[in-house]
């Protein structure tokens, strides 16, 4: 009983601390991101255009229409 108690103890433990480095390592991690967002610019961001969102809407309502029949 004792041992059991002592593998629960030291299995817990080992759990705990993993997620505790996991939670530093994340938060680390988007520390870097935010602090360096400026040399990872999305060269693919651009601003959806009205024109562009009405032929995706068009798009999409068609290929509904299509599937059903």
């Amino acid at each position: 009983m004792s041992q059991g108690f002592t593998v629960m103890i030291i299995g817990m433990a080992t759990v705990f601390a993993f997620l505790i480095l996991l939670i530093f390592s994340i938060k680390g991690i988007s520390l870097y991101f935010v602090k360096n967002e400026h040399r990872f610019v999305d060269t693919n961001n651009t601003e959806i255009k009205k024109n562009d969102l009405n032929q995706n809407t068009a798009i999409a309502i068609a290929a509904i229409k299509a599937k059903r029949g």
